[in-house]
C-alpha cells in the first residue's frame, strides 16, 4: 500500500514491520503417583500467579527485565493434544499406550506467558521473491530468540518446577527453549507488533487512537499496535484498544476528516 515507511534493521529507521514480538511460553509438566480427574474443565478455568511478572519481584541479581504470569489451567484433557508421557517414552507402540493411559489423569502442566521484548533484528517485511495469486509480495518474518528470551524462560521455568515439586510430583520435566526459533511446533499464537503505536511519527506507525500518522482515515485494530508483548494474554488489551480506536474514529468523523491531534490523544 506504500503507507508508512518500511522498517530497515540496518539503519533502524522506518516504522512498518518493526517491533515484532512473540510470547515466551515456559511449560513444565509434573507427573504424579496419585490419580485425579483432569478430564473435566473449561477454557477459562484456572489460577494465575502474578508474583514473577513485570516488576513484582526483585531483579537485583538477575540479568533480565520483566517476567511472566504463571498459570495452571484446567481445560479438560484432549486425548492427542495433551497426551503427556515422561521423557524417553516411545512415541508409538505398546509402551507409549501404557504410559499415555497411566499419566492421562496423573499429569499437570504449569505454564507461563512471558514478556517478549523488541529486537532490531526481529521484524516483518515484504518478501522479495514469493508472491500471492494476485502478484503481491507475501509477508516475510525475520525472527529469532534473544539472549534475554532464554534467560527469562529459564528463570520462570524454574519457578514453575518449584510449584510442581511442592505439589508432590514424582517427576518434573521442563520443555526447553530451542537455541533458535522454529515455527513448528508453535508455542503460542500471541504475536504482536509490526504497526506499533506511539507519540512520535518517526518511531511509530499509529497514534494512541490506532490512527495512522501517514494516512489519517486509516485505523489499524489489533495486537500489531503493541510496542512489545507483556506477561499476559493480549486479548483484553486488544479489546481495550478497539474501544480506544472507536473513540478516535468518532473524533475524526466529528472533525470533518482531520487527524486526531496528539493533544486530544494524550490520555492513552
Amino acid at each position: 500500500s506504500d503507507i508508512g515507511k518500511p522498517y530497515d534493521p540496518k539503519t533502524g529507521t522506518g516504522v512498518i514491520g518493526k517491533n515484532y514480538c512473540y510470547h515466551i511460553t515456559p511449560v513444565v509438566t509434573g507427573f504424579f503417583k496419585e490419580k485425579f480427574n483432569s478430564a473435566m474443565g473449561a477454557g477459562s478455568l484456572g489460577t494465575t500467579l502474578d508474583d514473577f511478572n513485570n516488576d513484582n519481584f526483585d531483579h537485583s541479581d538477575l540479568d533480565f527485565i520483566h517476567g511472566g504470569s504463571i498459570t495452571m489451567k484446567q481445560l479438560g484433557k484432549r486425548p492427542i493434544n495433551e497426551n503427556a508421557a515422561p521423557k524417553g517414552t516411545p512415541t508409538w507402540g505398546k509402551e507409549f499406550k501404557q504410559k499415555s493411559i497411566e499419566y492421562f489423569n496423573r499429569s499437570i502442566p504449569v505454564t507461563s506467558q512471558g514478556t517478549s521484548l523488541p529486537h532490531r533484528n526481529n521484524y516483518l517485511s515484504l518478501d522479495p521473491t514469493y508472491k500471492d495469486a494476485y502478484g503481491n509480495p507475501l509477508m516475510r518474518l525475520t525472527y529469532d530468540f534473544t539472549e534475554h528470551d532464554h534467560k527469562l524462560h529459564d528463570f520462570i521455568s524454574e519457578r514453575c518446577a518449584e510449584i510442581l515439586h511442592e505439589m508432590g510430583a514424582e517427576k518434573v520435566e521442563t520443555r526447553e527453549l530451542t537455541e533458535h526459533f522454529d515455527i513448528v511446533p508453535a508455542h503460542n499464537d500471541h504475536i504482536t507488533g509490526g504497526v506499533i503505536m506511539g507519540e512520535n511519527p518517526e518511531t511509530s506507525a499509529l497514534n494512541n487512537y490506532l490512527q495512522m500518522w501517514d494516512m489519517d482515515n486509516v485505523f489499524v485494530i489489533g495486537a500489531s499496535a503493541f510496542p512489545h508483548n507483556g506477561g499476559y494474554n493480549p486479548t483484553g488489551t486488544v479489546g481495550a484498544l478497539a474501544y480506544r480506536a472507536a473513540e478516535g474514529i468518532l473524533k475524526f468523523r466529528d472533525k470533518d476528516g482531520q487527524l486526531v491531534k496528539a493533544k486530544d490523544s494524550s490520555r492513552a
